[in-house]
C-alpha cells in the first residue's frame, strides 16, 4: 500500500512553496510593472 500521507505532505509543501514563490513573482511584477 502507498503511504497516502507522505504523499499528502510532499503536496501539501510543494503547495506552500508555490505559494510563496507566486506572491514573490507578483511582488516582482509589481514593482517592475506597477
Amino acid at each position: 500500500a502507498l503511504n497516502l500521507d507522505a504523499i499528502h505532505d510532499t503536496v501539501h509543501e510543494m503547495a506552500k512553496d508555490e505559494a510563496r514563490h507566486g506572491k514573490a513573482f507578483e511582488g516582482l511584477l509589481n514593482r517592475y510593472f506597477g
